[in-house]
């Protein structure tokens, strides 16, 4: 057997191999689904590229960033892709979630309205549909009545859950505006709504997509979360 061949067999025998046994099981969550940029994780997970950084993930899609939060506070999942805002909020309430990374940093929103309504003032006592409450829907309704000069206090919000949902209560008139991003907008217009406002030319910066961890589990699995975070970058790319 020649050197070269003694080495190859050397290697290939003794070096780690990757098995299922080997891999670090983790869970990682979406928080709604407003934007392309969601595809993220669930691109990581059914590509398998979790695996090639030695995780054994496990993807949860969750209607909203409302119910993602608190599902990565009770340590169901260790990894959330949701608006950055409730990161701020659950930490205002004795949490101890951080941001590692950010997506978009505007409002990909639209203000989108039933056919009656010509202006903010005819939003005044009529309801608005949400996702939940402090979520970036939220924010974003309440930006859109202020921008257009009205006042959020003089609004209901209802909160509705998703995209199809809000879009539903709106043609049926159980709503008579929400926010939405492409491609709802877009369906919504078709339908005989009107796009009243678009929140992306408001200059606004907000925290629309961000990576979502708590302090604890980074602390004590800082190389999990790393590769999770490449196996994600690697995505966009894939």
């Amino acid at each position: 057997m020649s050197q070269f061949m003694l080495l190859v067999f050397l290697v290939s025998a003794f070096a780690p191999k990757c098995s299922w046994a080997q891999l670090q099981k983790f869970r990682a969550a979406n928080g709604g689904f407003g934007t392309a940029i969601n595809a993220i994780l669930p691109g990581a997970y059914h590509a398998k590229i979790f695996q090639k950084y030695g995780l054994e993930a496990e993807y949860i899609a969750l209607e909203s960033g409302t119910i993602g939060m608190q599902t990565l506070l009770a340590n169901e999942v260790q990894l959330l892709f949701t608006t950055g805002a409730l990161a701020v909020t659950a930490n205002l309430q004795g949490g101890d979630s951080t941001i590692i990374a950010g997506g978009i940093n505007f409002f990909p929103f639209k203000l989108v309205v039933r056919p009656e309504i010509k202006t903010a003032a005819g939003l005044h006592g009529k309801k608005l549909a949400i996702s939940r409450f402090g979520s970036a829907s939220d924010y974003a309704a309440q930006l859109a009545v202020e921008k257009l000069g009205g006042d959020p206090k003089q609004v209901t919000m209802l909160q509705l859950g998703g995209n199809p949902s809000r879009l539903a209560a709106l043609i049926s008139g159980t709503a008579h505006a929400t926010v939405f991003s492409e491609p709802f907008a877009r369906l919504a217009v078709k339908q005989g709504m009107r796009s009243l406002l678009d929140l992306a030319d408001s200059g606004v910066p907000f925290p629309q997509n961000t990576f979502i961890v708590r302090r604890s589990v980074l602390a004590e699995k800082r190389n999990m979360i790393v590769n999770a975070m490449k196996a994600s970058l690697e995505t966009l790319y894939y």
